[in-house]
């Protein structure tokens, strides 16, 4: 039950981020005018949908604790009626936590949503007054009209993916004055990945079936963006080509646009490896000035990549694939995984010599971690193989925590191992030598014309950088002869060799981070003191897999006899929670009286939604079949069986 709302309700909508002390969370960039630059990564782009999303009837404020740093006790604010915390990923659950209890002793009512919010809301749950799970398009109004009525509920939860022409153009004005301050505006294009990868939560959050925003809107977006003053754009979508046609319309407006404009945005976003076999789509996105891209190659090992159904990436050619990509002025900010059932301690020298021999400008490497909810983390935790240290330190949440039980080595080793690796790539030697290989590599030069720098911009560059950077005469020595020779082979990629080379940066300093209290994460692990995963694995992987058979007729059955077909993911729900409560972990394969208790769930949602089950006629066939069509292809299924995991962790607490 809510207080009485003001008659104009005070909203603040707060991005969850980490503490700014830790300087590997700002991005360094070299501006030709400003010179060296630290800025927050990204525009709160989540906080500023929901800004667009209400009414004006509230009054909305937005503070993004990546760019203003973590609200404290003692940080200067006013009064607000309603607080929304936007949380992005699960290594922010202490401050979210702390922003939930900071709210509500100040008589807020606190809510929370979010990627980490709708992976796992049993984390959340008794911290804030209200979750919201899963998008928020059709919620969050539902929430404010409600808190107006004077009651809202503990869980709002959108079951059913909604079309992104439902998605408002964001309203930045709350933050506009920095724009300045952020190294990549955000807009986002689709919501949704065809593919399926055993360690990704993507699917179960978005939906598998890609939904798209309308190119008109895109475009517009792009153009705010620009005239807030933003040096560049990432395009938020988890594969911004996973419908090559569409992407290629998006593409076919950017590029005319960005030409148009002072001074060309530079652009980012995320990409699977079919990039290489479409020139199309590689001449569109170097010609509208993609400089980088996020490329999940995981390995450069085919079992490894088969174990992690990364299959789109098992190909005959990966080397050339990638060289094929760069061959475009794109350069791939390539991402890594050790710790595969598949790698032994070999892999450290051979993923170093295949990432040297790639040129990639950018990379990442990560240990292996299995998300909860994913494919991975239902198979390790059937196998007892997931734990993290009984004196993992809480309290330094960039400390390295692993939850997996590698077979191949020891965590030890795979600590060690990821250790060596990730600090021989981040030499200025190794990433000197992969960033003039890259250069060097460039075929088709993009088709865009960003200003020339002289040779009294990089001296700029190279002077600031060997103060604020600690250069030793060698490393100065590396970076200069690197510059000098992009200058003599391809002087038009000046912008983006200092572009890599001040990522190179940022993952040193983010490394030094992660390692800084290493010979205490090793003594704990090497200690053998684990606390074993024992969550549930409440929607049995046999009854996944069935529901696919099934499903149509659940959808048709609902469909037909519910007297508002909009209710069928919420009856849908019902039936699936219902069900796997009742047969639990032991269910193995779908027997003749499964399908009779489904049909009587159905007809249950049915009747307590006004319904008359079976009272209608037969659908036509070409009706049913249409249903059945559009339960296939909805991804439905996916967000339900989520859902259902999320009901049933609920129970218990």
């Amino acid at each position: 039950m809510a207080p009485s709302p003001p008659s104009k309700p005070r909203i603040l909508l707060v991005q969850c981020g980490p503490d700014r002390r830790h300087v590997d969370r700002e991005t360094e960039d070299f501006d030709p005018e400003r010179g060296l630059v630290k800025r927050a990564t990204m525009t709160p782009l989540a906080c500023a949908t929901l800004a667009a999303l209400t009414p004006d009837t509230f009054t909305v404020d937005i503070w993004d604790e990546e760019l203003h740093g973590q609200l404290r006790v003692d940080t200067p604010l006013g009064d607000y009626d309603i607080v929304g915390v936007s949380v992005m990923y699960s290594a922010l659950t202490y401050q979210a936590r702390f922003l939930g209890g900071f709210f509500r002793d100040r008589g807020a009512t606190v809510v929370a949503g979010g990627p980490a919010i709708s992976a796992a809301p049993e984390d959340y749950r008794g911290f804030f007054d209200a979750l919201f799970v899963n998008e928020a398009e059709r919620t969050w109004p539902r929430f404010l009209a409600d808190y107006l009525q004077g009651e809202y509920a503990p869980e709002y939860r959108q079951i059913d993916k909604p079309a992104l022409s439902e998605s408002p153009p964001p309203r930045w004005d709350g933050i506009a004055a920095d724009f300045p301050r952020y190294a990549w505006g955000s807009v986002q294009t689709t919501r949704g990945c065809p593919f399926d990868c055993s360690f990704c939560d993507v699917i179960y959050l978005y939906g598998r079936k890609q939904r798209h925003k309308p190119v008109a809107q895109v475009l517009e977006e792009v153009r705010s963006h620009a005239a807030l003053g933003a040096e560049g754009v990432f395009f938020a979508d988890d594969e911004f080509i996973g419908d090559a046609g569409y992407a290629k319309e998006v593409l076919a407006g950017l590029v005319p646009l960005n030409r148009a404009l002072p001074r060309p945005l530079r652009f980012f976003t995320q990409v699977t490896m079919n990039l290489s076999r479409d020139a199309q789509l590689l001449e569109g996105m170097a010609d509208a000035n993609f400089y980088t891209v996020v490329l999940g190659i995981e390995s450069f090992d085919p079992a490894a990549l088969k174990e992690a159904q990364k299959h789109q990436n098992v190909r005959a050619d990966l080397m050339g694939d990638l060289l094929r990509i760069q061959a475009h002025g794109i350069g791939p900010r390539g991402s890594f995984i050790v710790g595969f059932d598949h790698d032994t301690p070999a892999v450290f020298d051979s993923l170093h010599a295949n990432i040297q021999r790639s040129h990639l400008p950018w990379v990442v490497v990560a240990p292996l971690q299995a998300p909860r909810g994913t494919k991975l983390w239902t198979r390790l935790r059937a196998e007892g193989r997931l734990a993290t240290p009984r004196k993992a330190h809480s309290k330094d949440r960039g400390a390295i925590v692993l939850n997996v039980m590698p077979l191949g080595m020891t965590r030890p080793q795979l600590l060690e191992g990821f250790r060596d690796l990730v600090e021989r790539l981040s030499t200025w030697d190794a990433a000197c030598e992969r960033i003039r290989g890259f250069i060097a590599g460039i075929l088709r030069f993009p088709r865009v014309e960003e200003p020339v720098w002289s040779e009294t911009v990089t001296d700029r560059f190279l002077r600031e950088a060997t103060g604020a950077w600690a250069l030793t005469s060698a490393e100065r020595a590396v970076l200069g002869d690197t510059l000098a020779e992009v200058r003599r082979t391809a002087p038009t990629m000046l912008p983006r060799a200092v572009f890599f080379l001040a990522r190179n940066q940022n993952e040193r300093r983010r490394h030094e981070r992660l390692f800084t209290d290493f010979d205490a994460v090793l003594a704990a692990e090497r200690q053998g003191d684990f606390i074993p995963d024992t969550q549930p694995v409440y929607v049995p992987a046999t009854f996944a897999t069935a529901m696919r058979d099934v499903f149509p007729d659940l959808y048709v059955r609902l469909s037909r006899d519910l007297p508002d077909r909009r209710d069928v993911p919420e009856a849908s729900r019902d039936v699936l929670v219902d069900f796997v409560s009742r047969w639990g972990e032991g269910f193995q394969t779908l027997q003749p009286q499964h399908h009779e208790f489904l049909r009587e769930l159905c007809d249950a949602a049915v009747a307590a939604r006004g319904g008359h089950p079976g009272a209608l006629a037969a659908l036509a066939a070409d009706d049913e079949q249409a249903l059945r069509t559009q339960a296939r292809r909805t991804g439905l299924l996916e967000a339900l069986l989520k859902d259902v995991r999320d009901e049933l962790a609920s129970w218990g607490r």
